[in-house]
């Protein structure tokens, strides 16, 4: 009999411990989309991004030597500041871009808990951009979810440099 009480009594606790109620489903990774362009007529044959500052090794944010005429990325913003800095290299000439944003923190769920949502304000960049639009200034998890022809901000580069 006491053997049968411990049985139970483990499936009981083997059934309790299974229980899904302390998951998060809901994603609190913020990341920007972004897309580049050189006037949406000459390829962009090689593409590398770090943060500004950030040169050591696997700091590099994208990495990308296939050719096309517009490229879509994704990148993270900063936590800590109110602009976040890129180092861009496109076909082999560097160009720097910050983005200037504002940062509200959001709550999902208990389990989850908080996730950046950014506003983007301001743009300051290099020569070798031409300039940069914004699609939707409202960045946050769901972001990253936008259709392919779709992004927050986009790019040109002058195609005079490049």
């Amino acid at each position: 009999m006491r053997y049968i009480q411990i049985v139970i009594s483990l499936l009981i606790f083997v059934l309790l411990s299974c229980n899904d109620g302390n998951r998060c489903y809901e994603s609190v990774d913020t990341l920007m989309v972004g897309s580049f362009s050189i006037n949406g007529f000459k390829p962009i044959n090689s593409l590398i991004i770090n943060g500004v500052n950030r040169n050591g090794v696997g700091d590099t944010l994208v990495n990308d030597t296939l050719s096309t005429l517009t490229k879509r990325y994704t990148f993270p913003l900063s936590l800590t500041s109110d602009s976040t800095g890129f180092v861009l290299k496109a076909n082999g000439i560097k160009d720097t871009l910050y983005v200037r944003h504002t940062l509200i923190m959001s709550f999902i769920s208990e389990n989850c808990g908080f996730a950046p949502n950014y506003i983007i304000s301001g743009f300051r960049y290099t020569k070798g951009i031409d300039s940069v639009k914004v699609t939707d200034k409202k960045v946050n998890p769901k972001s990253i979810e936008k259709l392919t022809n779709d992004q927050n901000i986009l790019i040109y580069f002058n195609s005079a440099v490049h």
